[in-house]
Parts: structure tokens; C-alpha cells; sequence
């Protein structure tokens, strides 16, 4: 796909969302959780990626409808707040700040941790009891991206140290260095981990693992990072599909090809190689999740292939949960794209420097 076609299925995107009036949750765009989060996220990236406006100015109205209705109480609650967080760096409005203070006191001071010092993965409403006791890959990006990004830009170095932590102990807690991949979830009084190498799972850790890295430097002291995330995407490598995409399980032959796992791990791959961490091998694979990933979004622009929300669970469990049109779907391949346009035109710079 050339940079046009890209922008282009970017706007089908948008456009889509734009529509989307719902009240189940998996589609309530006006809604201060996760899977709003997530696609709000990506829309921060196109935009970051492109600087077109329009992804600013949808930012900047959803937050006007929704910031008096925002919650904590569950790291799903606070990736919303990178919209905040981008208005902030726009503008410089106290209001912004405000909203990313109240945000970043809830991660230092007031979230539920687990006996290994993790955010617990529990939810504002409803949910297990026992999720108190869990940690789940999602929680990175879910709360530990916008305690990195706006740790740095605020140069709260409380608040940076505590989200790199939290990188810490979910590797610790939940890579395993053998297979190179994560667990989907580790339960911290039982010391074992809970699920299986999960494919959107492993995406978030990949996706938030070089979120990481361009944050605090590609050169800085945290060469611990670059060599988990090149171990997670040299497996993701070997584990790709003749069309690049991955499967909800990735080891796993009989599972389904799923989308969110291919986006994500095609963001980090691009986003990887941009940053002079990943062999150019990865690029190509990047390349072709755009590629194959465009097949998957209708004339509509609604995605395909995208597997609905799952829990930690045995395996059959993984392999029955359906494909279903979800708001973080929508996320991760603004981000996608997004990196893919961003990469064509700073390696245009470069060859013409």
C-alpha cells in the first residue's frame, strides 16, 4: 500500500467511528473505558503520524462530551487519559493537566496493587473478586503507557520510575524467556501464570514494549527492554502466517488468524525498524500486516477478523472466543497505519537529505 491508500482507509476509519452510536459496550465510543481508550489511542497516533487535524479535532470533542463522565477505579479507566494528555501538549491548558494529575495520583497512590507491587487487573464494574489478585499483559498499555507519557513530558521522574516498574514486574511475572513470549496473565498468590501465550496479549506487550523505548530513548540505560521486545518479535516472526498474520494463539496450528494481533505486532515491527532496534526483515513483515490487514476492513470501514474481549482461560476457551466489530480494533489499526505512513516519510527524508 502506498502512503495515499493508507491515509485513505485512515478516513474510512474515522468515518466509521464517527458514526457509531451504540450502547453495548464493545461499540460505546462515548465511554470512559478500555476499549474506547484504545481506539482513542490509535486516533492520538494518526494523528501524531499524519498532524492532520481532523484526528484533533475528533480528540478534542469526544473529550468535551466525555470528561464529566470519567471514573477511575480500574487501569481499564485510565487510558482515555492520553486524550487529556495530547490536549495538554496542544494547548497548554490547566484543565488538560488537571485531568492528567488526577490520572497519574490514581496509578501512583491510589490504585489496587498485587502482593508483587503489580496494578491489579480489576475492573471499575464488575468482574472477579479474585482479579485483585491478577496481573494481565493488558494493564502496559492500558495504564503504563500514560504513566510513561506523561511521566516524561511533565518530568514527574515518581511517576516515570513507578510505570517502568510496572514494565518490570509484568516481565518478570510473565515473560517466559524459553518460548519468547508473555502469558496472558500471572496470579500473585499462586506464583503461576494464568492463561496461555495469548496473541492480542502478546500485541499490547510488544506495542507498549517500543512505546517504551522511543520514550525514554533507543540509546538510554534501559537495554533490558530492547532485548525482551527483540526476543517477543523474533518470535512473533517465526510464528507469522504465509500472509503475515498471526493466530489468536500463536503456537497453536488450529487456532484462527486474528487481526488486533497482526496490527499490533505490525506497529512494533515498523515502529522497531524506524527506531533502529529490528533488522529490516521486520519492516517487510510490517508491510504486508498493512497489506493483508486492508482485506480484512469492509467498503464500510468496519474491521474484520478481530476477536471479541477474552479472560484468562484454558486454551479451548481461547479458541472459541468469536470475531466481533470492536472499538480497540479500530485502535490498533489507526496505529498501524498510522507508523506505516510515518515510516515512508521519514525514509523518504532520509534519501533525499
Amino acid at each position: 500500500m502506498n502512503t495515499m491508500e493508507q491515509s485513505q482507509l485512515l478516513e474510512r476509519l474515522l468515518h466509521r467511528v464517527e458514526g457509531i452510536e451504540s450502547d453495548v459496550w464493545r461499540l460505546r465510543m462515548d465511554f470512559w473505558e478500555w476499549n474506547s481508550g484504545v481506539c482513542l489511542f490509535g486516533i492520538i497516533k494518526a494523528y501524531e503520524a499524519t498532524g492532520e487535524k481532523k484526528y484533533l479535532s475528533f480528540l478534542s470533542e469526544w473529550y468535551d462530551r466525555n470528561v464529566e463522565q470519567r471514573k477511575t477505579g480500574s487501569v481499564n479507566t485510565v487510558i482515555p487519559a492520553n486524550v487529556a494528555l495530547l490536549l495538554l501538549k496542544e494547548t497548554g491548558d490547566a484543565k488538560y493537566a488537571a485531568i492528567c494529575e488526577e490520572y497519574a495520583d490514581w496509578c501512583l497512590n491510589v490504585s489496587l496493587k498485587t502482593t508483587n507491587g503489580g496494578l491489579a487487573h480489576v475492573w471499575s464494574e464488575g468482574g472477579l473478586e479474585d482479579y485483585k489478585n491478577q496481573l494481565w499483559i493488558d494493564s502496559l498499555f492500558m495504564a503504563g503507557l500514560f504513566m510513561l507519557r506523561y511521566g516524561a513530558w511533565s518530568r514527574n521522574e515518581k511517576l516515570l520510575a513507578a510505570g517502568k516498574e510496572q514494565f518490570d514486574i509484568h516481565i518478570r511475572s510473565q515473560f517466559d524467556p524459553e518460548a519468547g513470549l508473555f502469558y496472558h496473565g500471572y496470579h500473585c498468590l499462586e506464583q503461576k501464570p494464568l492463561g496461555e501465550f495469548w496473541g492480542r496479549g502478546n500485541g499490547w506487550a510488544a506495542a507498549s514494549l517500543i512505546e517504551l523505548i522511543e520514550n525514554q530513548g533507543v540509546d538510554s540505560e534501559e537495554g533490558r527492554y530492547v532485548e525482551v521486545f527483540q526476543r517477543l518479535m523474533e518470535k512473533g516472526y517465526q510464528l507469522r502466517l504465509k500472509d503475515g498474520m498471526l493466530r489468536t494463539l500463536p503456537e497453536l496450528e488450529e487456532a484462527y488468524p486474528e487481526a488486533t494481533a497482526t496490527a499490533l505486532f505490525g506497529y512494533a515491527a515498523l515502529k522497531g525498524v524506524r527506531l533502529g532496534i529490528l533488522e529490516h526483515k521486520f519492516e517487510a513483515w510490517g508491510r504486508q500486516t498493512t497489506e493483508t490487514l486492508a482485506q480484512h476492513v469492509s467498503e464500510e470501514g468496519i474491521p474484520q477478523s478481530a476477536s471479541g474481549g477474552t479472560d484468562c482461560q484454558e486454551k479451548e476457551g481461547y479458541l472459541q472466543v468469536p470475531y466481533t466489530e470492536t472499538l480497540y480494533a479500530y485502535g490498533v489499526l489507526f496505529m498501524l497505519y498510522g507508523e506505516a505512513i510515518k515510516l515512508t516519510e521519514e525514509s523518504q527524508e532520509t534519501a533525499d537529505a
